[in-house]
Parts: structure tokens; sequence; C-alpha cells
């Protein structure tokens, strides 16, 4: 597989840790609005508040993907300039993208079911008359059992990625591992100096 290099000019090729948590900050405020919404209409009665839930869930998964497929990176990489790319600074595909996402998006699933498996319980009065932070703490009262283990692998998921990607060269987490995949500062990505880098690493 071959691979960018890691340094050009004394310069970094590839995007570390703050830079990527950066993204997916801006990506978070990016939602506000969205959160917005779905907190009005999870207001109306239990039934519109599934529906949110998972009309939700799946327009986030599907902007990630879409977004890391088309463009190779979301609206929080962009402003950050930064690209997930294949470990030569090609395109990815949407299998990769796909892949790339997978794991988070299994959580997310299992998340959801466990939600909607505590709405079904819910007390429709004490849910909707309830605020935002207090329909949320009520909600997590009726999650079912098993959610605890999933919410302790999300952990593991997470603080495993983080480790991995301080301690590799090229600052793959273990989805980047998975897809084939790096993320990389966007002026890398330029066709150009991509076979400019190229060169250089056959060189090295």
């Amino acid at each position: 597989m071959e691979f960018l290099p890691t340094e050009v000019d004394n310069e970094k090729v590839y995007a570390g840790f703050w830079k990527r948590l950066a993204a997916a900050i801006i990506d978070s405020l990016i939602l506000i609005p969205f959160m917005v919404i779905a907190h009005h209409t999870q207001s109306i009665s239990i039934i519109s508040s599934m529906i949110t839930l998972v009309i939700s869930a799946v327009l986030f998964s599907v902007y990630v993907i879409y977004f890391h497929y088309r463009f190779g990176a979301t609206l929080g990489k962009m402003a950050i300039k930064i690209k997930i790319t294949c470990p030569n600074g090609s395109k990815i595909s949407l299998k990769q993208a796909l892949i790339r996402s997978s794991i988070d998006i299994g959580f997310s699933l299992l998340t959801v079911i466990a939600q909607l498996i505590a709405l079904k319980h819910a007390d429709p009065t004490i849910y909707l008359n309830a605020g935002f932070t207090d329909r949320a703490k009520y909600i997590l009262l009726l999650y079912p059992a098993w959610y605890s283990l999933v919410s302790t692998l999300s952990q593991v998921w997470w603080w495993s990625e983080f480790i991995t990607l301080l301690f590799n060269k090229r600052k793959r987490a273990i989805h980047d591992f998975m897809a084939g995949t790096v993320v990389i500062k966007k002026q890398y990505e330029n066709k150009e100096i991509t076979t400019s880098l190229n060169s250089i690493t056959a060189n090295h």
C-alpha cells in the first residue's frame, strides 16, 4: 500500500487529533438548529418523538457517509481544511465511507433502539411537560438494562480510537485502518502535489 510521506518541507501531512476534534465540534454546532427543531417536534407527542428520533439518526448517518464519499469531508472538516483520502491521496469509495462509519452507526442504531424502548414506557404527561434537560434525564432512567453494556463498549471504542490515533505516525484511528483511509491536510490532496509526494516516497 502506497502512502503519502508524513512530512513535506517540515510540514505535517496528516491531520492530528486537535484538527479532527475541531471539525467534529463544528459539525455539532451546525446541527444545533436541527436539534432545536427536533426538541419542538418531540414535545408534540410520544409518537412524533419516536419518528423524529429515527429520522434524525438516519439523516446524520447519511450526512456523514455521503459527505465523506462525495467530498472527502463533512462541513466541519471542510472548515478546518482536512480531508479523508486513500493512503496515496486519492478519493475514497462509497464502500470505504460505509466501513469507516460502520461502528459508530452500529452504536447509534443500538442507542436509537434503546431510546425507542424508553419512549414506549414513558409517561406522556411527564415526558411532554419536561424541559430539554429533564426530559433527557427522565428517558435515561427508562433505558433497557442492556444499554449499560452498549454505553461501556462505546466508551471503550472511543478511547481505543483516541489512543490508536495518538500513537501512529500517520494519525490513523481504528476506523481508518478498517476502511483503508487517512486524514490529511487539504492542500495535500491536490493531484500535482500528490504526484510529487508519491515521487518523494518512492525515492525514500
